[in-house]
């Protein structure tokens, strides 16, 4: 199978990345596979696409951040779409929003290439309506939060003040955390908030679930379906540092072995399934309890830390998967033991 993993920018790869785990998990399957940035696709004067692509070898060093660099400064080579089988998305807009117009033309371009014979996953048709927070609107309503999105200030306003307890807002295209806030009803800074929120465009208001301190469950989808490899889940648990109510990585909070409930995993399943209805064939869903807080469609994260977390090669599974879509015989994969201290 002929791989590419299209990112942001081929620079910012990073061992620990689930995007990277599948790039070298297909190369060593199959010898090589091949990674391209939204700047780096062409439509040719024959009307082909073109992906100017870096190769990652079978014993190439990816253990790294620097060595990942590396390989990526090699001169890429063109790869047409008819040497590929399989085009993984693995953009986030959402954390490159200065060049908003390239990726809207990258996915574009993606979709030629799929109209073209390659198998592109996510759908890019299916990824603007599901790559922002109003896709949880798609959701039943026991499965999420009380929620609206709006760039009026007295809509957002009306909404914390009906609220029973706190609220969240936050910008409707957000990443990692960054401008999320926590109101009250009165808050002395609710009107300044909103202010600075709907400057940048939408904002999404959701309500505080009583569960939120405890942390939120990162359960990856893939193929309508919690990843499941020999009855353990790809799931991790995130938990916020002392003081803060956000559960980011990238904010403090902390990765933990996640062990989801029966209740879950069941909102989990129905979840995904929706997703699959959409077209969606990997997602990273945030759960508080059973009702999903946030869903991720572009680049969801988690293979490796559930990895480690419950000894199991979930990457593996997820290029099994790929394997099955583009009608090639899923390669036995086995299970890898990595250390706990990483």
């Amino acid at each position: 199978m002929r791989l590419l993993c299209l990112v942001n920018d081929r620079a910012g790869l990073n061992p620990s990345q689930s995007t990277t785990a599948m790039a070298v998990e297909a190369a060593r399957r199959y010898g090589e596979s091949w990674i391209a940035g939204i700047e780096d696709i062409s439509l040719d004067v024959d009307g082909e696409i073109v992906f100017s692509a870096t190769r990652i070898g079978a014993n190439a060093d990816t253990t790294s951040a620097e060595a990942l660099r590396a390989i990526a400064s090699t001169s890429p080579r063109s790869l047409k779409t008819c040497e590929l089988d399989a085009v993984l998305i693995r953009t986030n807009p959402g954390r490159d929003k200065i060049r908003t117009a390239l990726h809207e033309a990258t996915l574009n371009l993606c979709r030629m290439a799929a109209a073209r014979g390659v198998r592109v996953l996510n759908d890019p048709d299916a990824l603007p309506k599901a790559s922002d927070e109003l896709f949880l609107a798609y959701l039943p309503e026991s499965h999420r939060p009380r929620m609206m999105v709006s760039r009026e200030p007295k809509r957002l306003r009306d909404f914390v003040e009906s609220a029973s307890g706190s609220s969240v807002l936050k910008p409707l295209f957000g990443t990692q955390g960054k401008g999320v806030f926590r109101v009250r009803a009165g808050g002395p800074n609710l009107g300044a908030l909103i202010e600075v929120l709907t400057a940048e465009g939408y904002v999404i208001a959701q309500e505080y679930l009583r569960r939120a301190p405890e942390g939120d469950t990162r359960v990856v989808i893939v193929d309508g379906r919690p990843l499941e490899v020999g009855g353990r889940v790809c799931a991790v648990r995130r938990v916020p540092s002392g003081g803060e109510f956000r559960s980011n990585i990238h904010l403090g909070g902390r990765a933990i072995a996640a062990d989801p409930s029966r209740a879950l995993l069941r909102a989990a399943n129905e979840i995904g399934e929706l997703m699959a209805a959409h077209g969606i064939w990997m997602a990273g869903v945030d759960l508080v309890g059973t009702k999903a807080v946030e869903v991720n469609v572009r680049s969801p994260g988690g293979l490796v830390d559930a990895g480690i977390f419950e000894q199991t090669d979930f990457t593996g599974a997820a290029i099994d998967s790929v394997e099955r879509a583009v009608g090639i015989a899923p390669r036995h994969h086995e299970t890898f033991e990595p250390s706990l201290e990483g």
